[in-house]
């Protein structure tokens, strides 16, 4: 018997093994033969020259595994079904979200002056609109500053990215949309503010936006790929483009460019979509900018523009220009990027890479973004926008914001010094010396002074020592550096993650661990003594005890000796990575990077807080103690208090610029907080 499969494959029985088969076992064999011949199941099969050599208990086997295999088959593509549609309906989903009226915070915060450093603008209304890390600012048509809206007080806590206009199905009129860092979409009217804000904190992560003709609005996020909102409802714009991390977004519903972190650019197209990575002859994965023109894109990255004809790739043009933002205007493409001020570029098929020109004085330089408004083009830097009224004339500045006290937002550190002088620390700005009476301020930054850990002032001299990531800087009374200290100078690293006043000297926590510092020189101490781990984040001082925190657990020292180590191994010490000490009575207060705050008791044993005992990040450093409070940043969570009267913990976000506190300060009965979009200032006596 020779079953109907496909030429060349055949399941052969001798004799008359067939004949006596029974009906159900017939039907069997041709099931698999049918199975074979559709192409579900490819195995080699006996030829006909051994079948009469093969016994019958090998048949029986064979077709047995052929069950098994056809079996298996077809439940692993019903499976990968299920998960393609699980997928499907997954990202079609509807997500939950609200939109609510923002309404200006009631708190005790003040705000203290920080730059305004522009990342996008629009035209709207008459009037220009700048925004960035420290709010929306709004300009008359002379440059004059109207109105500031700041984080944390009219504005969500978060920094703001770009910005458009357009008309959204749920309003009447054009409004200005706005991207914010982490709070969903902003849209203003001119006179208030409605948030459009995702329950799902990956959706709320947003990059760009494009609104569409049809009242509908695409945007763009870190994770959950392009979503599309039309007024009632929030929902992924199509499957294929789910998951992505969204850097740009450019064209229409129907035509659509998306520029990725990590992955080229994606072109949808009457509902196909097709990706263009460096395989496929982009420059660099990691997308910047998008500028459609007729049938082309062009389409910017840390390396140069590709360009696309009718959605194919044509070329690279301007290679090695970093193009942060891009604006084709005519026959004419201006690029702007950091350092290279504005370039323009004619892209004539005759030049295989591109005519390249500048375009701008070289004053103009970290260009964010380039718009069109009427007949003008203006081009937005972090510290002022610049406006070109024809194809002939040149750039002129239009506006820039007033003068700022201090130089930058993200703070890492801060301290009052014996003269009641505000020390605010930077990430990579190095340092102000603050003068909050006289309202100046005076920057210091260099090759030391630039990664600020730990502000530390000694009261009984009047100078103050500086934790860098490049040494440890000695500061006179006066402010005037002195004296850096290092690896060369005996320190067991350059990079000083903290410092603690002891004894007659200081004890400093590095990477490598412990180096006590006094008159007699440096002297360390590391695991080898007995340290937890050499990886040291925090340290402090009480007396001839000395408590630090590392990555591996806590060591406390007493006369330079560790006297006792704990890990999670400890019961009630929630996590290993410590990032803040502080000192209340005879117990120290224990900041964890992943487990909140517990404290330690002098007889050793640990102790939970009701509230402040929980999954979250104390940032480090970022704790300081008063006669009534203790105070902790935190990693998004806000600012925690714990009032020593009362034994208890509160949580505070309203008034932050930022939900990430990063540094704090006490004195003259102020809390001094600083986070990584600004600084404010509280009287204690408004503390909880």
């Amino acid at each position: 018997m020779a079953s109907s499969m496909a030429p060349g494959m055949h399941i052969c029985f001798p004799g008359d093994k067939y004949k006596k088969m029974s009906g159900r076992a017939k039907e069997f064999i041709k099931i698999i033969s049918r199975r074979i011949a559709a192409g579900c199941i490819f195995l080699p099969l006996p030829s006909m020259k051994l079948k009469a050599r093969i016994k019958w208990r090998y048949l029986t086997a064979s077709v047995f595994l052929l069950a098994l295999a056809g079996a298996g088959l077809v439940y692993w593509r019903a499976t990968q079904a299920l998960r393609t549609a699980s997928r499907e309906l997954q990202s079609s989903e509807n997500l939950r979200f609200t939109v609510r009226p923002l309404q200006p915070v009631s708190s005790n915060f003040s705000w203290i002056s920080s730059p305004a450093a522009f990342t996008g603008a629009a035209a709207f209304k008459g009037e220009f609109f700048l925004c960035g890390a420290s709010g929306l600012f709004e300009y008359d048509s002379r440059g004059a500053l109207v109105k500031h809206y700041r984080p944390g007080q009219e504005l969500p806590p978060t920094p703001l990215l770009r910005m458009t206009t357009g008309v959204l199905k749920d309003a009447r009129d054009r409004e200005l949309l706005i991207v914010t860092l982490n709070a969903g979409v902003l849209a203003f009217n001119g006179s208030s503010f409605r948030q459009i804000l995702p329950a799902d904190a990956d959706a709320r992560s947003v990059t760009s936006i494009l609104p569409l003709g049809s009242g509908q609005l695409l945007i763009g996020t870190r994770k959950r790929g392009v979503l599309v909102y039309d007024g009632q409802k929030l929902h992924a714009f199509h499957p294929t483009l789910a998951g992505l991390h969204v850097t740009e977004l450019a064209g229409n519903e129907s035509d659509l460019w998306i520029g990725t972190q990590d992955q080229g650019v994606t072109h949808f197209t009457a509902g196909r979509t097709e990706s263009f990575a460096e395989a496929q002859g982009m420059p660099d994965p990691q997308v910047f900018s998008i500028a459609l023109l007729n049938d082309k894109a062009y389409v910017g990255t840390a390396v140069g523009i590709a360009e696309f004809d009718d959605g194919k790739f044509a070329r690279v043009i301007a290679p090695g220009l970093f193009a942060r933002t891009l604006f084709a205007n005519g026959q004419t493409l201006l690029a702007g990027g950091s350092g290279e001020g504005l370039a323009e570029i004619h892209p004539e098929p005759k030049r295989l890479n591109g005519l390249m020109r500048p375009a701008s004085p070289a004053t103009i330089a970290d260009v964010q973004q380039i718009f069109g408004d009427g007949n003008s083009l203006y081009a937005v830097t972090p510290s002022a926008l610049y406006m070109k009224e024809d194809q002939r004339g040149g750039w002129r500045r239009v506006l820039s914001p007033d003068n700022t006290l201090l130089a930058d937002h993200n703070i890492s550190a801060l301290a009052l010094d014996s003269s009641s002088r505000l020390w605010v620390g930077y990430f990579d700005r190095g340092l102000d010396l603050f003068e909050p009476r006289l309202q100046s301020a005076t920057h210091i930054e260099d090759e030391n002074v630039f990664c600020v850990n730990r502000i530390l002032p000694n009261g009984t001299t009047g100078t103050v020592a500086v934790a860098t990531a490049n040494g440890l800087v000695l500061f006179d009374q006066l402010g005037k550096k002195q004296q850096v200290l290092g690896k060369a100078e005996g320190l067991l690293a350059d990079h000083i993650t903290d410092a603690a006043l002891y004894g007659d000297g200081m004890v400093l926590a590095t990477p490598a661990g412990l180096t006590f510092l006094d008159a007699s020189g440096p002297h360390s101490l590391y695991a080898f003594h007995g340290l937890v781990n050499n990886h040291v984040y925090t340290v402090a001082a009480s007396g001839k005890e000395v408590v630090a925190g590392t990555l591996g657990g806590i060591s406390v020292l007493e006369n330079e000796n560790v006297a006792a180590n704990y890990t999670v191994a400890t019961h009630g010490l929630t996590h290993n990575w410590i990032s803040g000490i502080v000192r209340t009575g005879n117990d120290w207060i224990i900041g964890t990077y992943g487990g909140g705050i517990v404290r330690l008791l002098a007889n050793g044993r640990f102790e939970a807080f009701d509230i402040a005992t929980g999954k979250f990040e104390v940032y480090p450093n970022a704790m300081v103690a008063t006669d009534r409070h203790v105070l902790a940043g935190t990693l998004g969570k806000g600012l925690y208090s714990f009032n020593r009267d009362t034994n208890r913990w509160s949580i505070i976000s309203e008034g932050l610029p930022s939900l990430t506190v990063t540094a704090l300060a006490a004195g003259n009965g102020y809390i001094y907080v600083g986070t990584d979009n600004g600084l404010v200032r509280i009287s204690e006596q408004n503390l909880p």
